[in-house]
Formats: structure tokens, C-alpha cells, sequence
């Protein structure tokens, strides 16, 4: 996991059924996230109480569905709808939830944060067919 406050802190993932970390942990905001503990080990759950005292905790039926493969702006978060109480959490946190039926998706082991691209900006990246000095 990596944050501009905090770095790149290494957690743990000890369930199998979450296959990687958007599956089982969501970035609200700065300071907010929600997760499913089960899904990580106790070092891991540790630094997330450490580093993220407020976080938004998913239940087992919400995690099950991939409900934290989510994506926010901040305050819309775009997400499953098949994850009813993880959307009141969030609802209740202040965030306003936007719900998607992606379950085609799910039948391939995604959900929202699958269907997007993270773009950066590049400062100079030359090419192949750049020229060289």
C-alpha cells in the first residue's frame, strides 16, 4: 500500500479468496479507507489501526462479493451494488456511494476497480524512435 503521508507499507494478505489488494481493501480519501480484516494478517490489521484509526470495515457478505474493488474520487465511490451494507457504511461515513451491476464482470474475478486505468503524468519518456544525443 502506498500514500503520499505515509510511503509504501507492505500488508499482508492470508486469505486466498482475496486474490490481490483491491480486492480486499478500498482508498476512500487521504484518511479513509475500508477493509476486511479477515482478509489480512494480525501484523497487517495492527498498521491499519495504527495508520488508519477510522476505517470503514466491510462484513464478510460485502467482501465476499468483492465490494472493496472500488473506486473514489474522494466523495462518490463507485461500486458493486451487491454490497448493501458496506454502501450504508460508506453512506453513514459521509461518501456518496454510486452502485453498479457488473456481474459479468465478478464471473471473471473483477469488479469496479477493474474497469479502470490509472493514468500519470509523464515527464519525458523517450522512444524508440526518439533521436538520441
Amino acid at each position: 500500500m502506498a500514500h503520499p503521508a505515509i510511503g509504501v507499507r507492505t500488508l499482508e494478505l492470508v486469505d486466498p479468496r482475496f486474490y490481490h489488494l483491491d480486492t480486499a481493501l478500498g482508498v476512500l480519501d487521504d484518511r479513509t479507507i475500508a477493509y476486511h480484516p479477515a482478509a489480512f494478517s494480525a501484523r497487517s490489521r495492527r498498521l491499519r489501526d495504527e495508520l488508519f484509526p477510522d476505517a470503514i470495515i466491510a462484513t464478510d457478505a460485502d467482501a465476499a462479493v468483492l465490494g472493496l474493488n472500488l473506486v473514489s474520487d474522494g466523495l462518490d465511490v463507485v461500486m458493486t451494488d451487491r454490497a448493501p451494507h458496506l454502501e450504508a457504511e460508506l453512506r453513514e461515513a459521509g461518501f456518496r456511494p454510486v452502485t453498479v451491476d457488473l456481474s459479468e464482470l465478478l464471473k471473471g474475478g473483477g469488479r469496479v476497480k477493474c474497469c479502470t486505468l490509472e493514468l500519470q503524468e509523464i515527464r519525458s519518456c523517450p522512444t524508440r524512435s526518439s533521436p538520441t544525443v
